[in-house]
């Protein structure tokens, strides 16, 4: 018997069938069985690992406590000799052959009320452990720690008599929540481990003379689902409009930053460039072992050591090489903590108030101090941070020190203040205090009646204006929790929304409201995005709607879904149905992403008002973050430890929008394995391909967009009569027929070609391709069945060093079929001589399909005859297209043939000009049209004359007229539509020079 076909399954123990030499009452425990995946059927149940003593009744084998349950295999190098793990903790040598249990290993847990069970076993095969003379194989337990024993015995007494193995390494902790796969690799002594809760993946290296185990690499990742998501240097100001090298947009750029859940609290760097730029900021030294220390293990109980989980950040890279460029708030926390990106940890000034506590042992700030926004000027030299009571505080980042609030009296009244006023101390600033001064200079006869009074008209005077200030701040303050700041590139104006449908603008300097401050808002205010260049504020509302506000206007100027158009199903679907959990601006600041609770992202074009993408997911997107360059849009999602990184068409082929979506665009989600996508990538085209088929007839945006790719032969249509549509097909596929002659000069080979080599001397041999000729017939009729055996010796020798795909096994029959070539030999006669085949020649493609559409033009009920020919041209290149076009008439030596096929072309292109589709493709065939049978459409009016004194060929002269009329009416219709193109450029050229001058 061999392992062929055959498998060994371990699981819990269970009974199975007793054997035919057992007595009929007996029972057996069955953990691990050597099946037949073939035919389906148990051979063998293992029995070593159950002691004689063992077989108890079907209650007693039920017991896990009795029998514990296989939790691994792995294969040794050792033939017929596999490693079993079980729940307990124990890992046992097989020999499979002879049902022989060779020697344990126990592994003991910290804690005697709990068993560790064996998740992952993998044995060492590099030659360097076999010159130290061990034989390593690693364990890991649900503990995630990691023992590697040495299976070499150690002859030495013990109890039973039997030699030990040696423990060499046990790394304790190496993976919170066990390890779920470890992997020796192939003669390397490095080692792969997986965690099945860490979400990081470790490669330890044993090169110490102790055969103790090292890190060499690490990959980590968030332990709970990603709450937020930004850029780290989206371009200097937030996002500019020109993405390159000047303006920060270098490989820096690719670098993400994610805020982990309440499970993970961590704050990590992602690199799209390069993994091992991966890192974790810092959050103090030593707080693995301050952890370990307080009895903190695992993930969780590091996570209590650390900061509250991340609500927001802002980061500035103008001064990062002065001082810290990150800021973040924390989850009912009101202190504000800097970063610095550059040395990845958090080494900055603690953004406080000078009253507040900062030890943990005091008493803490109030609840309505809790930060719930933040922002960074443009200079990186402020950081704002908006609390849940509806004040701003301002801060400088190189100090830490306070610098302000909105409103400014917010900072004043402390309770220390307020302390010294009701005790009447003496405080700078005070009113009453200066009231009391001058009243005590009068009365020493310091100042006259009339300084008096003025003094006191001075005091009405301010006391007024201090009213109507207050008045004005009581106004324009919120109420409610300020859920976002945006402050303009000069550092002049200052926009704040609050929870409480306010909008105000704040002086920067003055730290007073402008004089249009509160603007209301349609709804209360949840999440709020700037852009400096276009100096635009979005700002998401609880009724699932967006507002983008201009900051140089002060107006409202567009308004995205939201309660304003529930009104009608149609306008339902142009808003989200659930709350905006996170929004961003593209680099140029035309185009809006909002991500919904509702699972889909919507793309807005801000200067039309439209929704122009509406993709839908799985899973909720919970945040997303757009690239400095726009290419790539980053997102998070519910349940989920990763972030989708998504990549934008339209900026690698030509995209037509026809409107606003109906319905979303489902994405597909990545698959972690490639394999696995391959997979079921067979297995959905069968299942798909009638879905295809039914949706055919209904083209949504995506048919347009991905027609160009595949082929489809569905051209956009223009929305309105008189309109124009583009091709979409990629520039270089009409630029280069204007310049084709230019091409193939540079194109032109530098030097001669050259002499290829001889072929080799000895060349191999192969059955059976003399055998269709008429000496290989006469050899096959000789041999008789010898020639068989020879061929079937050879078959093996021949699908070794045969390169034919499996298409090549299939010729095309008489009935024009597909038949397979052996199946087609047996019905060839090789006794007849060979006669040749009639082949029909074409003078090209390009005139078969013209002459094919014009005789359907009579059958064809759509108005466009030739539109197959347009599409055919399509899937060309610029050279092809030209061989074609040229092959139509080779001179005025070949107008008897090549005539009709001109008069055909004309035909196809004054009715592709008419119709408007594929503009620019369209005037580039034209041109090259035109470029190559100029020569020959000139000179048609010499051969017109000379048939008019030839009056013996009507016909001729008939065609000649025909195609005369033909080229007129094109030339007629090609310049009338220059015209109206140039007219309209015209318009448009005076229309911008006029508003250019206005400004």
């Amino acid at each position: 018997a061999t392992y062929v076909n055959k498998i060994i399954l371990g699981g819990q123990p269970t009974s199975v069938s007793r054997h035919p030499y057992q007595r009929e009452d007996s029972v057996f425990p069955a953990s691990l069985l050597l099946v037949n995946v073939r035919t389906g059927k148990m051979i063998h149940s293992f029995q070593c690992l159950f002691n004689k003593k063992g077989k108890k009744n079907q209650r007693s084998i039920n017991n896990e406590e009795k029998y514990p349950t296989i939790t691994s295999l792995e294969q040794s190098p050792a033939v017929d000799t596999i490693a079993v793990g079980t729940s307990d903790g124990s890992v046992h040598l097989i020999n499979t052959l002879h049902d022989v249990k060779l020697f344990s290993l126990h592994h003991k847990s910290k804690n005697a009320k709990v068993t560790n069970a064996v998740s992952s076993i993998s044995f060492r095969t590099d030659g360097n452990a076999t010159r130290q003379g061990v034989a390593p194989v690693a364990v890991g337990c649900d503990d995630g720690s990691i023992s590697v024993w040495d299976l070499t015995p150690v002859d030495e007494d013990n109890q039973d008599g039997k030699p030990r193995r040696t423990l060499l390494t046990h790394m304790d902790g190496t993976h919170h929540g066990g390890i779920s796969k470890l992997e020796y690799l192939p003669g390397e002594p490095l080692l792969l481990s997986t965690g099945h809760v860490s979400n990081s993946i470790l490669l330890h290296v044993f090169d110490a003379p102790d055969h103790s185990g090292r890190i060499l690499r690490q990959r980590k990742g968030h332990t709970s689902p990603p709450q937020l998501l930004r850029y780290l240097h989206p371009g200097i100001g937030g996002g500019g409009i020109l993405a390159n090298a000047s303006d920060g947009t270098d490989a820096s750029s690719c670098q993400i930053l994610s805020c982990g859940g309440s499970g993970d609290r961590t704050l990590r760097l992602f690199s799209t460039a390069r993994s091992n730029l991966d890192k974790e900021f810092s959050q103090g030294q030593g707080l693995d072992r301050k952890a370990k220390k307080l009895g903190k293990l695992g993930p969780e109980g590091r996570a209590e050591l650390l900061l509250p989980e991340v609500v927001a950040l802002a980061n500035c890279e103008a001064r990062s090489r002065d001082w810290g460029d990150l800021v973040t708030i924390h989850r009912n926390h009101a202190i504000a903590y800097v970063w610095s990106t550059k040395r990845g940890s958090q080494t900055g000034p603690l953004l406080r108030q000078t009253h507040w506590n900062i030890s943990a042992m005091k008493e803490r700030p109030p609840r309505s101090e809790n930060a719930t926004s933040v922002a960074i000027s443009a200079c990186g030299n402020f950081a704002l941070v908006g609390t849940l009571g509806g004040v701003v505080y301002k801060y400088n980042l190189q100090s830490g020190l306070p610098r302000g609030s909105f409103p400014r009296d917010a900072t004043t009244k402390t309770a220390r203040e307020e302390r010294q006023r009701q005790k009447g101390l003496k405080f700078a600033g005070d009113v009453g205090r200066t009231m009391r001064i001058l009243e005590k200079n009068a009365t020493k006869g310091g100042m006259i009646t009339s300084d008096i009074d003025q003094a006191e008209r001075e005091r009405i005077s301010y006391d007024e204006a201090e009213a109507k200030r207050k008045a004005m701040i009581e106004k324009a303050s919120h109420n409610e929790a300020v859920v976002g700041i945006a402050i303009d590139s000069v550092n002049k104006t200052m926009v704040t929304a609050g929870a409480d449908s306010k909008l105000v603008l704040w002086s920067f300097t003055s730290h007073m409201p402008h004089k249009k401050s509160p603007i209301m808002l349609p709804s209360p205010a949840t999440k709020i995005c700037h852009v400096r260049d276009s100096d635009l504020a979005a700002i998401a509302l609880a009724d699932f709607g967006v507002v983008v506000f201009d900051c140089s206007s002060l107006s409202i100027v567009r308004y995205f879904g939201g309660s304003r158009l529930n009104k009608s199903p149609d306008e339902n679907i142009m808003t989200h149905t659930g709350p905006i959990s996170d929004l961003g601006f593209g680099p140029d600041g035309r185009k809006l992403f909002t991500s919904s609770l509702d699972g889909t992202i919507r793309v807005w074009d801000v200067p039309t008002g439209m929704c122009v993408d509406w993709m839908a997911f799985s899973s909720p997107p919970t945040s997303l973050a757009l690239s400095p360059t726009g290419e790539f849009l980053a997102t998070t999602h519910v349940g989920r430890l990763g972030i989708s990184l998504w990549c934008d068409k339209s900026f690698f082929r030509m995209i037509v929008l026809d409107g606003t979506p109906t319905e979303p665009c489902n994405m597909n989600e990545p698959c972690p394995v490639a394999e696995c996508a391959q997979e079921n990538a067979d297995m959905v085209v069968s299942t798909s391909k009638s879905s295809t088929l039914e949706k055919k007839n209904e083209p949504n945006l995506n048919d347009f967009n991905d027609a160009n790719i595949e082929g489809t032969e569905i051209p956009p249509a223009a929305k309105k009569e008189g309109l124009i549509t583009l091709s979409g097909l990629p520039p270089g596929h009409w630029k280069n027929l204007f310049h084709l002659e230019l091409v193939k000069e540079r194109n032109k080979p530098t030097a001669a070609p050259e002499k290829p080599p001889q072929a080799p001397f000895f060349l191999q041999w192969r059955s059976g391709i003399e055998s269709r000729t008429s000496d290989g017939a006469d050899q096959r009729v000789e041999g008789g069945t010898g020639q068989k055996e020879i061929s079937s010796n050879n078959d093996g020798w021949d699908a070794v060093w045969s390169d034919d795909d499996a298409e090549d096994n299939f010729d095309i029959g008489e009935d024009g079929h597909r038949v397979e070539k052996s199946k087609l030999d047996s019905t060839i006669d090789y006794s007849q001589p060979n006669k040749r085949r009639k082949v029909v020649h074409h003078r090209s493609k390009l005139a078969d399909v013209l002459q094919n559409c014009f005789d359907a033009k009579d059958t064809s009920m759509s108005s466009e005859v030739f539109s197959e020919v347009t599409s055919y041209l399509s899937k060309m290149g610029p050279s092809s297209i030209d061989v074609d076009i040229s092959s139509l008439c080779f001179g005025m030596h070949d107008l008897d043939d090549g005539l009709p096929l001109l008069q055909l072309a004309s035909l196809w292109l004054l009715e592709a000009c008419e119709s408007n589709r594929s503009f620019e493709a369209v005037n580039a065939y034209l041109h090259r049209f035109l470029h190559v049978h100029g020569t020959v459409i000139t000179r048609i009016d010499e051969v017109v004359q000379n048939e008019d004194e030839n009056e013996n060929d009507d016909h001729r002269k008939e065609n000649l007229r025909e195609f005369v009329d033909v080229v007129t009416k094109l030339r007629e219709n090609q310049r009338a539509a220059a015209n109206r193109l140039q007219e309209k450029m015209q318009h448009t050229i005076c229309l911008l020079r006029h508003l250019s001058r206005m400004v």
